[in-house]
C-alpha cells in the first residue's frame, strides 16, 4: 500500500489545498505584467505553450510568482494545485528540498568552467544506470537540442538523409518544416506521420516498408491520447532494423514519468538510442542522448556542441532527481494518483452525459472534449478558466502528475471538475 505522504513533502506555507477563488479571479497584476511583456518580449513569453492564449485569457492567471510542492501562487496572490508542472519538467514538484540542496551545493563550486568537470562523468554514469541499454550519454540543454543531435547522429551512422518523425520533436527546421521562416526544401527530408489512432499504425509501417532504404531514422514520441500496444511497437522496431533505419524514442516527455527507464522499460523494448529532457533534472535545463556505446561513440566525430551542456547546477539536479526516483515510490505514486484522477472525472462525466474524458497514460492525463479540434478548444478553454476559479491549473489538453501531489489534492481536483462541468452545462 502506497503512502499518501510524498517523499520530503513540501507545500506552500504547509497549506495542502487552495481556497476556491470565487466567481472571478483577481487578475490586476497579471494583466499589468502582460501589457509590459507585450512591449518587451515577442510572443509575451519564451515558450509557445505558455502564451496566455493557450489557456483562457481573461479568466486565467498569466504570471506565476512562486511555487512549492504541487502548489503555485500567481502574482495576484491566488494559489492553485498545479497540473502543468513546468510543461512536464517539474516531476518532483516545485522547490523540492533535495533538488534545491543539490543546486546550492554545486553553486558553491561554481556554475561553468573552462574544462570538463567530474560532475559530467558522474551524471552520465547515473543516467546510463537507469536508461535501458544505455552505456554512454551526451548532455545538452533542451529537448530540441537532443532530438536535433539525434538527427545528425542518425544521418552520420546510416549515410542517409531522410527521417520520419512521429509526434512533436522540437522547434528546429527539420521538425517544423511547414512553419514560417523555414526553407521549403526541408520538407523533402522529413516525413511526418501521425499515430493518434489505430488507423495510423498501418500507414507508418507501410512507409517504412516502402521507403526504408532512404531513411536514416524513425524518431518516435508516443501519442498521449492512447496506449500503443507493445506488439505494434515491436513490429515497427523490427521493421526499422530490417531496413537499416534507426529506431529512436523521443522520451523528452515520457522519460522518468511512465517508468524511471521511460517507454523502453514500460514496453520492455529497447530503441537504438533515446532522447531525454524535462524530468531528467526535475525542472532544471538539461537534456541528453543516451544509448549503447556503438551508437553513441560516433557523436565524437560530429560538430555537435554546446557551451552550457556541462553547466554544474543542472547536472547536480540530474543526479539528485535520479536518486529520488530510485529511492522512493515516485513512479508508482504518479501512476496511482493519475488513475485516481481519471477514474473520478470519467465516472462523473459519463454518468452525467458530459463529453469530457481523461485519456492516455495515468501520469500524463490528457483532457479531451471532442475529436473535433475546434469544438474541443472551445470547450476546453471555458473549462480551464472554470477550474482556475476553483483553484486548479490545467492545460487544455496534456497535463502531468508530480511526485508530490497528494490524494487530497486529487480529490479536490475531481470535485472541482464536477463543479465546473455542472456549471458549464447549465
Amino acid at each position: 500500500m502506497l503512502s499518501d505522504n510524498p517523499p520530503e513533502r513540501h507545500q506552500t506555507r504547509d497549506v495542502e489545498l487552495p481556497s476556491p477563488h470565487g466567481r472571478a479571479l483577481r487578475l490586476e497584476h497579471s494583466h499589468a505584467l502582460l501589457e509590459q511583456a507585450r512591449a518587451l518580449v515577442p510572443g509575451v513569453t519564451q515558450t509557445w505553450m505558455k502564451r496566455p492564449e493557450m489557456f483562457a485569457l481573461g479568466s486565467y492567471p498569466v504570471f506565476v510568482a512562486r511555487g512549492a510542492g504541487a502548489l503555485v501562487t500567481d502574482v495576484d496572490e491566488q494559489t492553485y494545485v498545479d497540473y502543468i508542472c513546468g510543461l512536464g519538467a517539474n516531476t518532483l514538484g516545485h522547490n523540492h528540498p533535495r533538488i534545491v540542496a543539490a543546486i546550492k551545493d554545486a553553486l558553491e563550486q561554481g556554475i561553468l568552467f573552462s574544462l570538463p568537470t567530474a560532475l559530467e562523468v558522474d551524471a552520465a554514469r547515473d543516467l546510463v544506470d537507469v536508461v535501458p541499454g544505455a552505456q554512454m550519454a551526451r548532455f545538452f540543454k533542451t529537448g530540441a537540442d537532443a532530438t536535433s543531435g539525434a538527427v545528425r547522429l542518425a544521418r552520420h551512422i546510416t549515410g542517409r538523409d531522410r527521417i520520419v518523425t512521429v509526434g512533436y520533436n522540437g522547434w528546429h527546421d527539420h521538425f517544423m518544416f511547414d512553419t514560417k521562416g523555414v526553407p521549403a526544401f526541408f520538407a523533402d527530408y522529413t516525413l511526418r506521420m501521425p499515430l493518434m489512432s489505430p488507423n495510423d499504425e498501418s500507414a507508418l509501417l507501410s512507409l517504412v516498408e516502402s521507403r526504408g532504404s532512404e531513411l536514416a531514422m524513425l524518431l518516435l514520441s508516443l501519442p498521449y491520447n492512447r496506449r500503443v500496444s507493445r506488439d505494434y511497437l515491436a513490429r515497427l522496431r523490427d521493421l526499422c532494423r530490417d531496413k537499416g533505419v534507426l529506431f529512436v524514442f523521443d522520451e523528452v516527455v515520457t522519460g522518468f514519468r511512465l517508468t524511471i527507464g521511460g517507454a523502453q522499460q514500460l514496453y520492455d523494448l529497447e530503441a537504438d538510442f533515446v532522447c531525454l529532457s524535462k524530468g531528467i533534472a526535475a525542472g532544471m535545463p538539461l537534456s541528453a542522448i543516451a544509448g549503447p556505446r556503438h551508437m553513441l561513440e560516433p557523436l565524437a566525430e560530429l560538430q555537435v556542441s554546446t557551451t552550457f551542456g556541462g553547466e554544474l547546477l543542472s547536472l547536480a539536479a540530474c543526479r539528485a532527481a535520479i536518486a529520488v526516483y530510485k529511492s522512493t515510490d515516485y513512479v508508482e505514486r504518479i501512476d496511482r494518483l493519475g488513475q485516481r484522477l481519471a477514474d473520478g472525472v470519467n465516472r462523473f462525466a459519463f454518468d452525467r452525459g458530459h463529453d469530457l474524458r481523461i485519456l492516455g497514460y495515468a501520469p500524463i492525463p490528457l483532457f479531451r472534449f471532442s475529436e473535433d479540434l475546434a469544438k474541443h478548444t472551445r470547450a476546453a478553454e471555458a473549462f480551464v478558466g472554470a477550474m482556475a476559479r476553483r483553484g486548479v491549473l490545467l492545460r487544455r489538453d496534456v497535463n502531468f502528475l508530480s511526485g508530490v501531489h497528494t490524494e487530497a489534492q486529487i480529490d479536490f481536483t475531481i470535485e472541482a471538475c464536477k463543479s465546473a462541468l455542472t456549471e458549464l452545462s447549465s
